[in-house]
């Protein structure tokens, strides 16, 4: 198949204007309104590359981005989409030869738009799109699963001539959009499926999964289209043991939110420790791990202190737990990485700290999050009983922290009043977790 019977099966709308490609994903990520307004943005010629970990929803969101700048008037032939990792191609493709294919009917009032799938696969892709928006060849939209390789790119090349854009999993509010009926909100999905949370929980970001009604398979599905398929495909070209970085993956995952001991999983897997150093690295590269450093008020302490690693969704807890659903350590993992999902989106959004808080081998607080001036600590626990000695600990390390009112986020449904602490049902906290915070914030 030649390389422009490829491109015309790409876009369907050179031959025929009315072709969608997004007709059967009507609902649209948070993130996307805000990338077409960019991609509309003409004056703005800087390019756009998003990142996150495979099977997130990136090329479906290409497809929306595709199908709305038709929509807002842009003319068809103006319009390229390219999948640079499409198995029909025999040679690699650079992005210079999809720019050079011009279609038939190029309009010159308005500019090209390029929206380019898994741009890794391109030859010197990150050359190319320095190049690229220098010239102002049109607006540019890449996609990658990679995001430490593409980190490595813009370090040398890419300020101020793409902006990185990180995608994850669902949000919860997300994943409630995917359950309603038409022109149902978020909010009333939650009242009408009053445990929501908990499928949240069990399947995970994922959209693929998401409104799958079989919890094996979504597990096993997971096992094998996501994990396995992100390392073989993103790792196996930096390390020569493929197998021993995969048995890491899931110990970390199996552990998620323990502190990373690299003598201890070196012995498990038979390794040196500095292996398992670049190792994780590497799998924290694939987004499908996140690491939370412990917040240390000297930065000597900071570099001695062990960091946290996550499992980047709940739903990859639950598929490499060994009985997700009897096993309440393991829910109570995921519970903690679905809160985690949503603080690392604050974070990232409100340009905010985000750590734990650890004081001898008794006193530790899951999240800290430093907004400005102010702190808030929260704790996480699945359980919905608010147990005495939990509520003592977080008072105490509230009081350490400067924190008046810390967060204790429950697995219950009911909102309790405690003295000193304020409880937030998960369900409260993933639909509004700015809100929560922000009354959690020492004034």
């Amino acid at each position: 198949m030649s390389l422009v019977e490829i491109l015309q099966d790409h876009n369907p709308w050179w031959s025929d204007g009315a072709k969608r490609r997004a007709a059967d994903y009507p609902i649209r990520r948070d993130l996307q309104p805000l990338l077409l307004a960019q991609v509309l943005r003409v004056e703005d010629r800087r390019a756009m590359v998003l990142v996150g970990p495979r099977q997130v929803g990136k090329t479906v969101l290409l497809f929306q981005l595709a199908d709305d700048v038709l929509a807002a008037g842009w003319p068809p032939s103006n319009l390229t989409y390219f999948d640079f990792s499409d198995d029909r191609l025999t040679t690699p493709v650079t992005a210079r030869e999809i720019v050079e294919a011009e279609p038939v009917g190029l309009d010159p009032r308005y500019p090209r738009v390029f929206l380019f799938d898994e741009i890794r696969s391109a030859p010197e892709w990150d050359r190319w799109l320095k190049q690229a928006v220098d010239s102002k060849v049109g607006r540019i939209v890449a996609t990658d699963s990679a995001a430490g390789l593409l980190r490595e790119g813009g370090l040398e090349s890419g300020q101020g001539r793409w902006d990185q854009v990180l995608i994850e999993g669902l949000s919860f509010r997300e994943f409630a959009k995917l359950h309603s009926l038409t022109g149902e909100a978020a909010e009333d999905v939650v009242h009408r499926l009053p445990n929501l949370h908990d499928l949240y929980v069990e399947r995970g970001g994922f959209p693929e999964h998401a409104t799958s009604r079989n919890p094996f398979e979504v597990r096993r599905r997971l096992r094998a289209d996501i994990a396995e398929r992100a390392i073989l495909r993103d790792v196996s070209g930096n390390v020569s043991d493929v197998q021993r970085v995969l048995d890491l993956f899931v110990y970390l995952v199996q552990d998620s939110g323990a502190e990373l001991n690299a003598d201890a999983r070196g012995r498990d897997l038979g390794a040196d420790p500095r292996s398992v150093r670049d190792w994780v690295r590497r799998l924290t590269d694939t987004s499908l791990l996140c690491p939370l450093e412990r917040l240390a008020s000297r930065a000597s302490a900071a570099l001695r202190s062990k960091v946290k690693l996550y499992a980047a969704d709940p739903g990859l807890v639950m598929s490499f737990a060994l009985s997700p659903v009897r096993d309440p350590k393991v829910r109570a993992r995921a519970f903690e990485a679905a809160v985690f999902r949503h603080l690392r989106e604050l974070a990232r959004t409100e340009d905010c700290r985000l750590g734990y808080f650890r004081q001898g081998d008794d006193l530790e607080v899951d999240f800290v999050l430093e907004m400005g001036e102010r702190r808030v600590a929260i704790e996480v626990t699945s359980s919905s009983r608010l147990r005495p000695e939990k509520l003592a600990r977080l008072r105490k390390a509230g009081e350490i922290l400067g924190v008046s009112r810390p967060l204790l986020i429950h697995g219950g449904l009911v909102e309790q009043k405690v003295e000193g602490v304020q409880p937030v049902a998960l369900p409260s906290f993933l639909m509004n977790p700015g809100s929560c915070l922000q009354e959690g914030a020492d004034e």
